[in-house]
């Protein structure tokens, strides 16, 4: 049950590209926990994009002209290794850029950050209760 939050200028994607974001990350997501085919799963993969205007981000605090993208990937501990993260960065980052139509090298990926946050078992609620991994695991591959 992975959460994903994107925060990303209002104005650099339409609406249409900001939807391929979202289903396009779910998909890579869940392809690195082998998942990307699982229903169940991806009913459990959440994605919130958190827009701003384009004033209101700035590097050196200094005003930013070019849209800046920041994803948080929130997962259970443990769960994906350095190589998923790696991998899932990348795919990440690639996809921005195809989506926004600019070159992808060093400069434009450097406007892409991808932050992992591990959540330890049993410290991960919803629905009323507190999920912890074996279960979740067992309720999705059912």
């Amino acid at each position: 049950m992975p959460l994903i939050n994107i925060t990303l200028p209002e104005n650099a994607l339409s609406v249409e590209k900001q939807k391929q974001l979202a289903e396009l990350t779910t998909h890579a997501l869940l392809k690195m926990e082998g998942m990307e085919n699982n229903p169940k799963a991806k009913m459990l993969t959440w994605v919130y994009l958190h827009k701003h205007p384009q004033q209101d981000y700035f590097i050196g605090g200094k005003s930013s002209t070019k849209p800046h993208y920041r994803f948080d990937v929130t997962v259970f501990a443990n769960t994906l290794q350095d190589s998923h993260k790696e991998a899932l960065t990348s795919e990440l980052t690639h996809l921005v850029l195809k989506l926004e139509g600019t070159d992808d090298n060093l400069l434009n990926s450097a406007r892409v950050w991808v932050m992992f946050h591990e959540v330890a078992d049993g410290n991960w609620g919803g629905a009323g209760e507190i999920y912890r991994l074996k279960d979740l695991m067992r309720m999705i591959q059912s």
